[in-house]
């Protein structure tokens, strides 16, 4: 998937989506993972033993098919091959689905951050800290 086709399809998913450029960036830097099939895909970093899940999508058409855990296992293997021991990520507190697939993967919680999410109508939202041990 090229930039543009990952930040289409973030758009289709999230409410706050990257755009091209975003992804472009990411993709680009040192330790960028990144995983991928044309329903779903999972980006994140890694550095040194800990890889930041950054991004993960699941085109609204496919969801609630196994795509998201799917690609969420992908992206995990992929860190776990690059010697990568530990994941962490933020997830909107009110994206019931994304905590659900995460918790489901044995991912736990492990704080929040305050008001992390700000939306284009000027609402924030906290954000859920999870890790896993890999």
């Amino acid at each position: 998937m090229t930039p543009e086709d990952l930040a289409a399809l973030h758009a289709r998913a999230s409410a706050s989506p990257w755009n091209a450029r975003s992804f472009a960036s990411q993709l680009a830097q040192t330790g960028a993972l990144y995983v991928h099939t044309h329903r779903a895909f999972a980006i994140g970093r890694a550095v040194l033993e800990e890889v930041e899940l950054l991004q993960i999508a699941t085109d609204p058409v496919y969801q609630k098919q196994g795509h998201g855990q799917h690609i969420l296992s992908a992206f995990e293997a992929q860190a776990k091959a690059l010697n990568c021991t530990r994941a962490f990520l933020e997830v909107a507190q009110g994206n019931a689905s994304a905590i659900a697939l995460y918790t489901s993967a044995g991912w736990i919680l492990d704080g929040q951050r305050k008001g992390y999410y700000r939306y284009a109508n000027g609402t924030r939202e906290d954000a859920l800290l999870l890790s896993k041990d890999l």
